[in-house]
């Protein structure tokens, strides 16, 4: 990372997210008084498992095209048993689905068909409301997240709860974080292990503190650290 961009470059991005971190503020406030029901917590799950190694413009399609689908609606996720649930979603992801508004494939289409039919079965037993009111402790609650919910590991049980506005100070630990941290050297180059809860806390941690030092909570800091290494990163190529 170092290599690919000079000081003065780094300084800039380092500037422009100091930039960014008030005006998510000012947005985080203003939709502060947003009511979650059920359906609406149940999307924002779906999205946040959609994201994972993909293009986030991949992962927009693919929730355009289930919403079309109506398969995220509560008639396919209020009863412990919906046949055919995967194999609709699977058709959707691969383009099958006739009349969708957004084109193309999918890449891990088989895998989530799986993941999102196994977290249907989930939530059918115990629905997200509930288990949001079942603490106030939030990184307890992503550790049971992570345990009951395919396709939800520690970074999409963070990006989640940021969202609804349960938690801002979980960290969201994707590549631009993780670019950016070893950028200021807080974190190493290799051997950086967030596959597991414990391991991605201990990243966290860095995250979290450098965050304090700029005087706002990590889930402020990672959207400002997303939408500039983005950003800067496509212009460098």
């Amino acid at each position: 990372m170092n290599d690919l961009w000079g000081s003065d470059i780094r300084q800039r991005i380092n500037s422009a997210i100091r930039v960014l971190c008030p005006i998510i503020d000012e947005r985080i406030k203003a939709r502060a008084c947003a009511q979650w029901g059920e359906e609406e917590l149940r999307k924002e799950l779906v999205a946040c498992i959609l994201g994972s190694q993909v293009r986030h413009e991949m992962a927009v399609a693919a929730m355009r095209n289930l919403e079309f689908a109506g398969l995220l609606d509560d008639d396919w996720w209020a009863t412990e048993s919906c046949e055919g649930f995967s194999s609709n979603v699977y058709a959707v992801l691969t383009g099958q689905w006739p009349d969708l508004p957004s084109r193309g494939r999918y890449r891990f289409s088989r895998a989530r068909a799986d993941q999102l039919a196994r977290a249907r079965d989930q939530l059918a037993r115990l629905p997200l409301e509930a288990r949001l009111n079942s603490t106030q402790d939030t990184k307890q609650l992503r550790h049971r997240l992570v345990a009951d919910i395919p396709g939800i590991g520690p970074k999409q049980a963070s990006m989640f709860l940021r969202n609804i506005g349960k938690s801002y100070d979980l960290a969201i630990l994707d590549t631009h974080v993780l670019r950016f941290m070893n950028m200021q050297e807080a974190i190493p180059a290799t051997r950086v292990r967030i596959g597991t809860v414990a391991g991605y806390e201990r990243v966290e941690g860095a995250v979290v503190d450098y965050a304090d030092s700029l005087g706002y909570p990590a889930g402020y800091l990672d959207w400002a650290i997303w939408a500039t290494m983005k950003a800067a990163r496509e212009l460098a190529l």
